[in-house]
C-alpha cells in the first residue's frame, strides 16, 4: 500500500462519505482516508458500514481502525454488539480479523489497548499474511486515547531490525483547540520512540481544530487552521524524510449530547483557513451565505469540483443546491479534501478525472 502524503480520518457517517465519493478519482488517489468502524446508523450488520465506505472510495487501498468515539444506546443490535467487543479493552482478534478478512483494500490498524507486545506480533503477521501494509496508530487524544504503549520502543527496534517498512505510523490527538500546541509534543515522540524507523516509512501527525461553536460568527469571517503550520515544525524538528499532513477532513470526533439546530450557514474551505457565512441574529438563507461566499477574497470558482458547484448552484438559487445543513457538511468536505490532496498545486478542472455529474445539482 503506497500511502499519500495525506492522511484524513474520516468516520462512516453520511456527510463525510458524500463528500468522499463526489470527489475525481484523480482527487481519491491523492488522499489515504483512515476510516474508523461505527455502526451505519441503526443498521446491522457491522460490515455494512464497510460497505458503505468502499461505495464512496471504491477500488483503493485504506486503513481502518475501530471509532472509539462511538456510544451504543440502549437498542442494540448485532452490529452494536460486535463493535462493543471490537472496541473492548483488550479488544476481540477474532472478530476484528473475520471483519477484515472481508474487504482486501481494508488494511488494519493495530488494536492495541490494554494488550501486549505478543499480541502486536501477532496482528503484524496476521496483517502481512494476508497482503495488507498495518498502521500503529496511537491515539493521544485527552481523556480518550489509550497513549503509546510501553512496549513500542521495543516493537519498533524489531521492526526496525528486520529493515521492515509494510507499515505507518499516525500520532492522532483528535479534537484540539491549536494544532501548534503539539508541535514539540509530536517531535519528541518522533524522535524518542521512532528515531530508528526506515526513511520510507510515513508518520502522520493527525488532529482537528474545526470549531465547536459557530455562535461566535456573524457575516462572513475566516477562521484560520495550523495544521499545515504544525507540520512544518515537526519536518524541522525532527531527522524523518517522511512526516505526513494529516486531519479529519473539517469534521469532528462523534460527540453526544442535546445540541439545538444549527443555524443555516455556508462553509468555505481555502488552503489555510474557512470561510464561514452566518448570522448570529437572524437566520440567513443559504442562498444569500451563499452569495457571501462567493464575495469572499477566498473565493476560488475554478476548483472544477461538486463542492464548488453546489455552492455556486446555492447562490444561483438553483432548486436541488444546498438547502440542508448536512448537504452543506458534505460539500464542506468535498472541497477540503480536494484542496488538502493538492496542497499548493491545485490542477485545472480539465486534468480531473470527474465522478460527478451536472445531474447532481
Amino acid at each position: 500500500m503506497d500511502v499519500q502524503d495525506y492522511l484524513v480520518t474520516l468516520g462512516i457517517r453520511p456527510a463525510e462519505l458524500s463528500g468522499l465519493k463526489e470527489l475525481p478519482g484523480t482527487t481519491k488517489d491523492k488522499l489515504t482516508p483512515l476510516v474508523l468502524l461505527a455502526p451505519w446508523l441503526a443498521t446491522s450488520p457491522l460490515s455494512r458500514a464497510v460497505d458503505k465506505f468502499e461505495e464512496s472510495y471504491p477500488s483503493r487501498p485504506y486503513f481502518v481502525d475501530v471509532d472509539t468515539y462511538y456510544q451504543m444506546n440502549d437498542k442494540p443490535n448485532d452490529a452494536k454488539e460486535l463493535w462493543s467487543r471490537l472496541s473492548a479493552k483488550p479488544a476481540d482478534l477474532d472478530a476484528w480479523w473475520e471483519i477484515l478478512s472481508q474487504y482486501p483494500n481494508a488494511n488494519p490498524c493495530l488494536l492495541m489497548a490494554e494488550r501486549t507486545i505478543e499480541s502486536a506480533r501477532k496482528q503484524i503477521v496476521w496483517a502481512r499474511e494476508h497482503d495488507r501494509t498495518f498502521c500503529l496508530r496511537m491515539n493521544l487524544a485527552e481523556g480518550i486515547g489509550s497513549g503509546i504503549p510501553q512496549w513500542m520502543p521495543a516493537l519498533v527496534a524489531e521492526l526496525a531490525a528486520e529493515g521492515a517498512n509494510d507499515y505507518a505510523i499516525v500520532f492522532e490527538f483528535g479534537w484540539v483547540q491549536d494544532p501548534l500546541l503539539l508541535a514539540a509534543l509530536a517531535s519528541g515522540y518522533t524522535n524518542s520512540f521512532f528515531g530508528t524507523t526506515p526513511p520510507e516509512v510515513p508518520i502522520a501527525i493527525s488532529c482537528t481544530s474545526y470549531p465547536k461553536d459557530f455562535t461566535v460568527f456573524d457575516g462572513t469571517k475566516t477562521c484560520r487552521f495550523t495544521n499545515r503550520d504544525l507540520l512544518d515544525q515537526v519536518q524541522k524538528a525532527t531527522n524523518h524524510p517522511k512526516i505526513i499532513y494529516g486531519d479529519w477532513g473539517t469534521t469532528k470526533p462523534r460527540t453526544y449530547g442535546h445540541a439545538s439546530r444549527p443555524k443555516n450557514r455556508i462553509d468555505y474551505p481555502a488552503d489555510n483557513s474557512w470561510v464561514i457565512a452566518r448570522d448570529q441574529t437572524d437566520e440567513v438563507s443559504f442562498q444569500d451565505a451563499a452569495q457571501r461566499i462567493l464575495k469572499s477574497e477566498h473565493w476560488s470558482g475554478n476548483l472544477g469540483i461538486w463542492g464548488e458547484q453546489l455552492i455556486e448552484g446555492t447562490a444561483a438559487g438553483q432548486a436541488f443546491a444546498i438547502d440542508t445543513m448536512p448537504k452543506m457538511y458534505s460539500a464542506r468536505i468535498n472541497i477540503h479534501l480536494h484542496r488538502q490532496a493538492f496542497y499548493g498545486h491545485l490542477p485545472p478542472p480539465e486534468a480531473l478525472d470527474e465522478e460527478w455529474s451536472d445531474d447532481d445539482l
